[in-house]
């Protein structure tokens, strides 16, 4: 897509978005509440919460195991579930807090943009405007916050693919997201110059 733009010089602002411990952090009500409101019959997540009740863990660290301890948020660790849940929950969250970031996204097919792209916890959004990704990013720093999770703006990059402007300060919680000219998204390089490259 990023290369598409490219072939007709089309300016976009690509945003790599960290979630500090995404997977740690989530609030646990939310993936229920998120399934819900997907249309999930109750009876299944009711079974899914089931898994989730007293779950507990242990630290081994120089062949010792730390105390048992109990944790209240976030999805299980190696469970095959995880992943879906969580998935579930950004989707929604994502879905639910960018719809209304006005003349967000990118021109992707004729009346048709695109403003996110999303991966378990790596998530990209992408814009032809300053103003709408920072209107974006605001609300989603907000937005993250109340179902337990923060972004770590260090981690956080911006990509300005055949930007003719001048950089765009855009931040994040105050801090301001660095620009680079790559950056590596599963396993590819992409690069301001509209090339991608594993």
């Amino acid at each position: 897509m990023l290369e598409h733009r490219h072939t007709y010089q089309r300016p976009a602002i690509v945003v790599f978005l960290d979630i500090r411990a995404a997977f740690d952090s989530l609030d646990r009500t939310v993936p229920w509440d998120c399934l819900l409101k997907k249309g999930v019959p109750e009876k299944f997540i009711n079974i899914l919460k089931a898994l989730y009740t007293s779950t507990s863990g242990r630290v081994r660290a120089y062949n010792h195991l730390s105390p048992l301890f109990h944790s209240s948020s976030g999805v299980r660790q190696g469970c095959p579930i995880s992943r879906f849940l969580f998935n579930f929950a950004i989707d929604v969250i994502l879905e639910t807090t960018l719809m209304d970031v006005s003349s967000g996204g990118v021109d992707l097919l004729p009346g048709e943009r695109l403003l996110d792209l999303e991966y378990a916890d790596d998530i990209i959004l992408l814009c032809d405007n300053a103003q709408a990704m920072q209107s974006a990013l605001n609300q989603l720093a907000i937005s993250v916050r109340r179902y337990g999770m923060y972004f770590a703006p260090s981690k956080c990059k911006v990509l300005l693919q055949d930007w003719q402007d001048s950089n765009p300060v855009l931040t994040l919680n105050d801090d301001q997201i660095e620009v680079v000219e790559k950056f590596m998204y599963l396993g590819s390089c992409i690069s301001a110059g509209g090339g991608v490259s594993d």
